[in-house]
């Protein structure tokens, strides 16, 4: 199981002080974050008054009733073209070999185009896609779409900021790095949501098998930068030494727990900005532990902050090939291309 003893916190800053952006109050807070030993997260603490929090809510409230849809409008929510990179997704991700029942997720981009040529759809199938939503009616009464979308929105434009300082503080480390902030500002980007439900245990766990106390198996995310938000249980108070939650895996292999705070979004680096920055940043593998208490469920919301897909990430490796080998290695059936 799971290792707490680990001394690790997470760095954490403010929102007005990533807006100030003094070298002196954040360089040595995402150098902490993000560099060798690092847990390659920070937590940015939003203002009391900042819309965050009620974005937050609104969308987390929706996790529940979406994953007890009825299952046949729940397939209509499925995109397969796009291994499930769109719309629902439950029991189609692989972790180590076996389909991953534990949680289930609802993916759309942030940032939905107009209009996708069809050179484009051939080649990149997981992002050249329309959003699909459940109707309001099929989600009781729920706007899934305009939450969705608005807290989105509003945790890019947070990264956003976030990568223009970690640029800077990278300048004092190599020459010539391609900018995290420009990639991520490119009005052709790919950034993606992600809402996850964690399905309730329906028994007592028979086995100390990680396997069966871990709702999200051990892995990396592929993108340059990815914000979490605080997770909701319900019901909201857990039992007395409950070891649920996040977990990152250190250097030496010990396993820290990481609690994000209620009023923070977290962000994650992720293996493209390893690769582009030549590993000043550092990608740290994380799982999420499910708790051993029957009834309880977790609904949380990521947002993969990402590039367009022809972005070099170095050595002629564009961010769409990047994405396909991931995608081949996390689902049944291949590469898509």
């Amino acid at each position: 199981m799971p290792s707490t003893d680990a001394a690790n916190e997470p760095s954490i800053v403010s929102l007005p002080e990533l807006e100030d952006g003094s070298p002196t109050t954040l360089f040595p807070d995402i150098e902490r974050a993000f560099g060798l030993g690092g847990l390659g997260l920070i937590v940015v603490r939003m203002p009391a008054a900042h819309e965050y929090h009620t974005l937050r809510r609104n969308l987390l409230a929706m996790a529940a009733p979406l994953s007890t849809m009825p299952e046949e409008d729940k397939l209509r929510l499925e995109h397969p073209e796009s291994q499930y990179s769109f719309g629902w997704s439950h029991g189609k991700e692989m972790f180590d070999g076996v389909p991953d029942t534990l949680k289930g997720s609802f993916y759309a981009q942030v940032y939905e185009r107009d209009h996708y040529d069809e050179d484009y759809q051939k080649r990149f199938p997981f992002y050249a896609h329309k959003n699909i939503w459940p109707s309001p009616e099929s989600l009781q009464g729920h706007d899934l779409e305009a939450a969705f979308i608005a807290l989105g929105k509003t945790m890019t434009e947070v990264g956003v900021l976030l990568a223009k300082r970690i640029d800077e503080f990278l300048k004092t480390k190599h020459d010539n790095l391609s900018s995290l902030e420009a990639a991520l500002s490119s009005p052709l980007n790919c950034h993606k949501g992600r809402l996850l439900y964690y399905f309730p245990k329906q028994e007592s766990a028979s086995s100390s098998d990680e396997k069966e106390a871990s709702w999200c198996g051990l892995h990396l995310d592929h993108s340059l930068l990815t914000g979490l938000t605080r997770a909701i249980f319900n019901p909201a108070t857990l039992p007395t030494g409950d070891t649920s939650g996040l977990y990152i895996q250190l250097p030496n292999k010990e396993m820290c727990k990481v609690a994000i705070p209620e009023d923070c979004i977290a962000f994650q680096v992720g293996e493209a900005a390893q690769i582009l920055s030549r590993g000043v940043l550092r990608a740290t593998p994380h799982l999420v532990k499910g708790t051993d208490a029957v009834g309880i469920d977790r609904s949380t919301f990521a947002c993969f902050l990402q590039p367009e897909v022809d972005f070099n990430l170095g050595d002629g490796l564009t961010f769409g090939k990047f994405t396909e080998n991931i995608l081949a290695s996390h689902y049944e059936g291949g590469p898509v291309m």
